[in-house]
């Protein structure tokens, strides 16, 4: 089995343990030894489907471009970072197939990450689209990365129509997690 395909499913079995890191309650939970969040950053993300995702998988083009103004990082010269993906996906409501995508921190420099799964997820009885991957190359490579986006307030039924999901917006949080 190829070293990449064995990371990917490596990071799968792990996703519902990542999916703890991306609340504060439960992250202050996990061993410090086993893991440790090497940047959190909070923002805002614009996140867009066309056409629109639907309770079934369908093919779909995503964007996100998500803004994150505040940042700590164990390198304090990062304190501020954008995401930028645009890629073809199968994906539903539900659940959507891997992404690339790439974040710019405010020096310059570019993380490329991995997005191996994305949906919607129920954490502590709010709903939140949940993305869990790994950083490919550059600052933090090899961290596991977890996004959140606040999708609370919004109205998911949009999924139940011809026209589908189109866009989620508001309040997001990225961790990058060494787990070693």
């Amino acid at each position: 089995m190829p070293l990449n395909l064995r990371k990917s499913i490596s990071l799968l079995s792990l996703g519902t343990a990542l999916v703890l890191q991306a609340t504060p309650a439960l992250a202050e939970s996990v061993s410090t030894e086993t893991a440790k969040t090497e940047a959190r950053c909070t923002g805002g993300a614009y996140q867009t489907w066309e056409p629109g995702l639907r309770l079934l998988p369908r093919n779909s083009t995503y964007t996100n471009k998500s803004s994150y103004d505040s940042c700590t990082t164990s390198d304090p010269n990062l304190v501020s970072a954008e995401l930028d993906i645009a890629t073809d996906i199968k994906g539903s409501c539900a659940l959507q197939s891997r992404s690339d995508g790439t974040l710019t921190w405010n020096d310059g420099s570019v993380s490329s990450l991995a997005i191996i799964r994305s949906g919607v997820d129920v954490i502590h009885g709010g709903q939140a689209y949940v993305s869990v991957g790994v950083v490919k190359d550059g600052p933090f490579q090899g961290n596991a990365v977890v996004i959140t986006y606040d999708i609370s307030p919004h109205d998911l039924t949009p999924c139940l129509s011809s026209d589908g999901l189109s866009a989620l917006s508001g309040p997001s949080t990225l961790r990058l997690i060494r787990l070693y």
